[in-house]
């Protein structure tokens, strides 16, 4: 590239020289023969050198100050010689005798001045020559470059008129499609799209078309792939610019993902079962033990209990949390009553713990909130963490919750005295899997917490509580009854 750059710059100033050059040359000999004094001239016979040299000087600046390459730019010298040279030879040759012997004119002037008239028209003509040479230049560069950018897009790019006959195609086409670009020209876009055209998924909008489908290549078997197509104008006339995108590796991929979800499915299934069921079996048998264990074994017993319910719990939060994670599809939300959801899980959540004591501070606004019947685990989970986390002997935990104004949504607490968020875990309490190292809990209940507060479209974050423990705080859109 800098070679070329030194080339064009040096082509033009040797240009440039040879035009100043040429034009004092002629003026030199203009003056001499005219004495010294040719602006004293009477005859306007002798001005054509004159104008020439001014025309010569011109066309040097010009030439300095164009972006002409170096062999064009030879073109405007070139031309202006070899007009001087005919017109010159042509006046000594042909008009000399008559027009010295008619007019008594000086033959080296009149061979002058015919120098100066071709030169006048070479430098026209070399002008003329060299921009056109350096705009076909510009022009074949632009579609070089323009031919690479299309040859160069990975995918498959084909150009279709609006009958489906192909126009032009790029390299990735005539890889993908096992023919040359002559025989892809010959073909239709229907020939070239299996059965299964207009069973994929299509997306319109913004002028332009994207749909799945399949291509039949010549060497090989049908390929999934996505177009994005659009219309175009191509050499005047509307057409269609068909982008294909070979879409075998997604599809794979949906159908390993699709296979692995529908084991992890079967396997949550059946571990829960088996779970649960063996659970029930040690709770049935911790039960009956209860009337042969003396105080000393009273201790191991509840510890026995108190693991093998959660353990249960357990298994019922893994089962919500896969239909969480499932897809909102098997999560449709629906109004359901604030106050009930909470009072109900409240209930429960105090026969299983005793020995803490749970309450509601004031009233629970009496509004039906967006969720469905996995609102209920959003409260569990958060009474059993706070209890579950807690480092005193009778937890206390807390309840309330606020409509707030101007805005169609209630804000809910649950407020415990425990020992607070350590700050290990500060601002990554809701990670998955994430819990203290002393905790009993399972590291889901909170995961699980913000995923189904956040497909309900609420909000939940933590806040210490005063003067200890946790607060975590929920927003929950409000349902209008009415509508």
């Amino acid at each position: 590239m800098e070679t070329f750059v030194n080339w064009s710059s040096s082509g033009r100033v040797l240009g440039a020289v040879v035009l100043v050059g040429f034009a004092l040359a002629l003026l030199g000999v203009w003056i001499g023969w005219l004495g010294g004094r040719p602006w004293q001239s009477p005859t306007t016979v002798v001005a054509a050198p004159l104008g020439l040299g001014v025309l010569l000087v011109a066309a040097a600046g010009w030439l300095l100050l164009s972006d002409l390459g170096g062999r064009t730019a030879l073109r405007v010298p070139v031309a202006t010689l070899a007009g001087a040279l005919a017109f010159g030879g042509f006046a000594w040759g042909v008009v000399l005798d008559t027009l010295v012997t008619s007019t008594g004119v000086r033959p080296t002037l009149v061979v002058l001045n015919f120098v100066g008239a071709g030169g006048a028209l070479g430098v026209v003509v070399g002008l003329f020559t060299a921009k056109q040479a350096a705009c076909i230049r510009s022009l074949r560069n632009a579609r070089n470059e323009y031919r690479g950018l299309f040859d160069g897009i990975g995918d498959t790019v084909l150009v279709h008129d609006t009958r489906g006959q192909i126009l032009a195609a790029n390299e990735g086409a005539v890889e993908h499609f096992g023919y040359d670009a002559d025989t892809l020209r010959r073909r239709s876009i229907d020939d070239l799209e299996g059965e299964a055209s207009f069973n994929g998924r299509y997306v319109a909008g913004n002028g332009r078309i994207v749909y799945e489908t399949v291509h039949e290549p010549a060497d090989r078997e049908a390929v999934p792939v996505e177009v994005n197509a659009r219309p175009v104008r191509y050499h005047g006339v509307p057409a269609i610019l068909s982008v294909a995108r070979d879409i075998s590796e997604r599809r794979a991929s949906e159908r390993e993902l699709e296979r692995t979800r529908d084991q992890l499915r079967a396997l949550n299934r059946v571990l829960r079962h088996d779970i649960r069921n063996d659970m029930q079996i040690v709770l049935g048998l911790a039960e009956l033990l209860d009337e042969h264990v003396d105080e000393a074994g009273r201790d191991s017993l509840d510890t026995i209990v108190t693991t093998g319910e959660h353990v249960v719990e357990l298994t019922r939060s893994s089962r919500e949390l896969a239909r969480t994670v499932a897809g909102e599809t098997e999560l449709p939300l629906e109004p359901v009553s604030l106050s009930e959801a909470i009072h109900a899980e409240l209930d429960r959540r105090q026969e299983a713990f005793a020995d803490a004591t749970l309450t509601i501070e004031g009233e629970i606004p009496d509004v039906t909130v967006q969720a469905n019947d996995l609102l209920a685990s959003v409260f569990r989970n958060l009474l059993n963490n706070a209890v579950q986390h807690s480092d005193r002997d009778e937890p206390s935990v807390t309840v309330s919750a606020d409509l707030l104004r101007g805005d169609p949504r209630v804000r809910v607490r649950v407020a415990d005295d425990g020992p607070g968020i350590p700050p290990e875990l500060d601002g990554n309490v809701f990670g998955k899997g994430e819990k203290g190292l002393d905790s009993t809990g399972t590291g889901l209940g909170l995961y699980l917490v913000e995923s189904l507060v956040d497909h309900y479209g609420g909000d939940v974050w933590i806040e210490p509580n005063e003067p200890r423990g946790t607060v975590v705080v929920i927003e929950l859109p409000v349902v209008d009854d009415e509508a």
